[in-house]
């Protein structure tokens, strides 16, 4: 499984290392059950990962980007066809990659999955921050830390169970299943949608407060 680098000038530039998300087992289910649920619904069950890096991360992320880099351009390992920069929140596919995915190649679906799955973790990392979700962690993690090398196994964890379905409720209830899966997620989800538009608001009613000081401000000059 390719693992999520810097390049060499990210490592001099973030000595501090970048924050990355620390799941339990159970929260790794969760962050999997929602994947299949999602592509459920708008792609008829079929997990694909080149709309999910396409369409989906930006609706939710807009500083995300991807990049998608000829094979003979290619400067980076051999053995790393594809990573995600999480200083810069974007992925870097090799194009013969790219094209494997879309011709159906199930490791090269599962490469760029993985690099998905990371972008999808800082998504959720930023959620559960704003609505202050006390049983996550967060750890700062280096290209050669302990921490980073487990944020890639629970990548690789979370990527597993999206191709394995059966496995995310194996030995859960219908009733722990709906409770702790379906709608504790869906109400944190609604929680940080409404802090996000009421910080919305409150910038933009911050903003006409400040024309307007500037007009009355402009007045008195005149």
């Amino acid at each position: 499984m390719e693992e999520c680098r810097y390049e060499k000038n990210d490592i001099e530039e973030n000595e501090q290392g970048t924050e990355a998300l620390v799941l339990s087992d159970e929260g790794m289910r969760i962050m999997a059950f929602w994947m299949v649920l999602l592509f459920r619904c708008v792609k008829d069950g079929r997990f694909d990962p080149i709309f999910l890096m396409e369409n989906i991360i930006p609706i939710f992320d807009g500083s995300f980007n991807y990049e998608i880099i000829k094979k003979e351009d290619w400067t980076y390992e051999e053995s790393i066809p594809a990573f995600y920069n999480p200083r810069l929140n974007k992925i870097f596919i090799r194009g013969d990659v790219y094209d494997g995915a879309l011709a159906g190649n199930f490791m090269d679906i599962i490469t760029i999955t993985h690099e998905d799955m990371h972008a999808m973790q800082n998504i959720l990392r930023k959620i559960l921050n704003v609505i202050k979700v006390a049983e996550v962690r967060t750890e700062l993690c280096r290209t050669d830390s302990k921490a980073m090398q487990n944020h890639e196994l629970q990548t690789d964890r979370i990527t597993s169970l999206i191709f394995s379905p059966q496995r995310i409720v194996e030995g859960k209830s219908e009733e722990e299943i709906l409770k702790n899966y379906f709608v504790k997620p869906l109400f944190q989800f609604f929680g940080w949608c409404l802090k996000m538009e009421s910080k919305s608001i409150n910038a933009a009613l911050n903003n006409m407060k400040i024309s307007e000081d500037k007009k009355e401000f402009e007045v008195c000059i005149v």
